[in-house]
Parts: structure tokens; sequence; C-alpha cells
């Protein structure tokens, strides 16, 4: 099918013996883990699309990626590169490798928010998680994908936030034989809320925005299970930053996959669903997992385990604040101005906008 936003071509196939860092569509001046070019959305913009649908972009990030990270570079098993980018593709692609399986993070550019797709690839196959928001992105998710060389097992998704299966029309175009996979509750979440998030994305993004809302056809059971040799131990956890969403361990490669449960230390959480208390009590059991040096985010590059920390303590903060705080300009005034050097402060009036809603 013709895709009429298509930016570029598929990416080469010497992609696939990359396990170092890979950073597309940066100046050639940066060097290691580089931060993306900016092309962040105005406030008044970032205000109009939260509001132009419902829940539409719960979990948004609008702004650079975060600083460098050397854990990543000491996890991949190869000092950090910078390699060409693929003509044309515009998001960023990060590999690391834990012996014989590497994770393949894309990261889409501003106007995709930021949000990340996982791709695991392990012997003969490669598990997807996330699809994105915006259909450009996806695609080129799947055409890094193909360069892999290997089928698309599965399709998994986190959490029903648009940010995460808005993509999910491309990715099952171009893997028709890949089942998408979801906690069960997601899929009706999706079902239910999913045609007003589209309508918003499509005021905006036109035809970048899917026509149709994919649903999960599959229900992925929590516990332990091998997927192409490769363990996972799936978590189901309610009233985090979303009111349900998966996490995913690989104990093999002491690798925690907690998408938007755990938020960069170098940017703002997103705090609106008002679950501050429960949240706390997911961070806990999630810090108190042994030996998960590596943690995968739903926004930015791949984090240590201090991210918990400093998840925990913004949490606890932001909690604090809206209690004494009268009305949202309040709350985000104060919230601001206790993390005045983190990132991505328009959710800070993007949870306030939630959060004030309804009488405080």
């Amino acid at each position: 099918m013709k895709q009429p936003w298509k930016t570029g071509e598929n990416m080469t196939a010497t992609e696939t013996k990359r396990t170092a860092l890979v950073i597309g569509a940066l100046p050639s001046s940066n060097r290691g883990f580089q931060r993306l070019s900016q092309g962040a959305l105005s406030r008044s913009r970032f205000l109009w699309l939260a509001a132009g649908a419902l829940l539409p972009f719960v979990g948004l990030r609008l702004t650079a990626t975060a600083a460098p990270n050397p854990e990543l570079a000491q996890n991949s098993g190869a000092p950090g590169a910078k390699d060409a980018a693929a003509p044309g593709r515009t998001g960023a692609i990060l590999v690391n490798q834990f012996g014989p399986v590497k994770i393949h993070s894309y990261l889409s550019p501003a106007e995709g928010l930021h949000a990340n797709t996982q791709m695991v690839e392990g012997p003969n196959a490669v598990v997807i998680f996330d699809a994105q928001l915006l259909l450009p992105y996806a695609d080129e998710v799947a055409s890094y994908a193909q360069t892999l060389g290997k089928p698309i097992d599965r399709i998994i998704l986190s959490h029903a936030h648009t940010d995460h299966w808005g993509g999910l029309q491309i990715l099952t175009e171009r893997f028709p034989d890949a089942r998408v996979f979801a906690l069960d509750g997601i899929a009706d979440q999706v079902r239910a809320r999913g045609p007003a998030r589209l309508d918003g994305l499509r005021r905006t993004y036109g035809d970048k925005a899917a026509t149709k809302v994919t649903v999960p056809t599959e229900t992925i059971t929590e516990g332990p299970q091998r997927i192409d040799g490769v363990t996972y131990d799936f978590k189901r956890f309610v009233d985090g930053e979303s009111d349900l969403q998966l996490a995913a361990l690989l104990p093999d490669q002491k690798v925690l996959m907690a998408f938007d449960l755990v938020f960069s230390p170098n940017q703002h959480a997103f705090t609106g669903a008002n679950h501050f208390d429960h949240w706390m009590i997911v961070l806990e059991s999630l810090k108190a997992l042994q030996g998960y040096d590596t943690i995968i985010i739903g926004h930015d590059t791949p984090v240590g385990r201090s991210a918990i920390d400093s998840t925990m303590t913004y949490i606890k903060r932001a909690k604090e604040i809206y209690a004494a705080s009268a009305d949202a300009k309040i709350f985000s005034e104060n919230l601001k101005a206790a993390f005045p050097d983190l990132q991505e402060a328009g959710f800070v009036d993007l949870s306030a906008s939630y959060l004030y809603a309804a009488p405080h």
C-alpha cells in the first residue's frame, strides 16, 4: 500500500550487524549518546492535543531525549558508536546486545512524542513491543525490523495509551502473520476509547494518523514464557502511570522492560491519572527485583536502577504539591519549581489539566 507520508527507503542490511549504539537523524558533530534534534510542539498545541479527545495522549513526551547514559554503553556489549542513519529515517535506533539476544530500541522524533518501540531479536525471530503514535514512525519500525532478516513472532502492547498503539495499523499490514497480544482488559480499553483518540489525531496530523482502530486479538498471560528461546516473565500492574500496564522481565539478560512505569531522571512524569499512592507501591515492587540493572522505559533511552528512585521521589513530591495546591496553575508552578532542571515541563500542565478537571 502506498504511504503518502513515506519519508525514505528501507534501511540497509548492514544494520543487522550492529552491536553498539546506533543513532539516526543526528548532526555529524554529535558524539556517543546524543540528543535527538528538537521539534517540540508549542505549549498551546500541546494542551489542545491533550483536550482534543478522550485521554488521547496520556504518557506523552515532547522534548529531546535524555542526557547520555553510560550504563547503556556498558550493557550494550560494545562501546558506543555512531553509525550512518538509513536514508530518510527520522527516528533513532539504539541496539543493546546481551549474549545471543539483541534489543533494538526505536525512538521516534518529537512529532511522534519520542515514543519507543522495542524489538527483541532472538535466535530465529523478533518480538515487537509497542507500536508508536503515528503511521510514518511505525513504518520506520517495520522497515528496520525487516532488515533483521527474521520473522516477527508477535507484537505486544504495554498499555492502552495511544502513543503505544496508534501505529498498529501499519505493523499489522506490514506483518500480517504476527499476532497482537496485550493483557486482559487492554483490548477493551483500546476498542472503547480508540475512535475518539484517532479522531483527535487526524484533526492534527491528517493522514499520518491511523484510519482505523487496531485492537489486540490475543491475551498475554502473566508469568514466565519462552518465546524463540528467550525467557520472559510478564507482570500485570494496575493504577500506576496508567490504569493497567504490562512489564516484562528478561531474567537471563537481567533486563526489566518497565515501559511507562519508570521515567527518565531527566524528565517530568505524567501524574494526571492520580494514582500517586499505588504507583509508589508498584515502584517498590520493581525496586525489590535484584540484579535488573538495565531498565527499558517508554520514552527515552534505557536507564539504570537509580531511575526507580528518582521516579519515586518525583511522584512523592507531586502528591504533596497536589494536596497543597488549590488549582491547576498553582500545582504547575510549584511542581516545576520543585524540579527546575527536568525536561518535558509541558507534562506538568497536562497532568494539572486532568487532576483539576473535577473539584479538588
